[in-house]
């Protein structure tokens, strides 16, 4: 597992969490599994409607 930031922004409001994430996902699988979590977070957070992608941001191990 690798840590990622994950942003996006819903309603003017840019959002941010640190997830594990599987490290051997890479290009399309890391994104989709980025957008996943994104989902959850909204749902969690009651958060409802569409968002946008910010970035995905592989954090080394000082960062986290």
């Amino acid at each position: 597992m690798e840590y990622h930031r994950i942003s996006f922004i819903h309603n003017d409001t840019e959002y941010s969490f640190i997830k594990a994430i599987n490290r051997n996902l890479t290009g399309y699988a890391l994104m989709s599994a980025c957008r996943v979590e994104v989902v959850s977070y909204m749902k969690e957070n009651n958060l409802k409607g569409s968002y946008i992608s910010v970035s995905y941001t592989h954090l080394r191990a000082h960062e986290t």
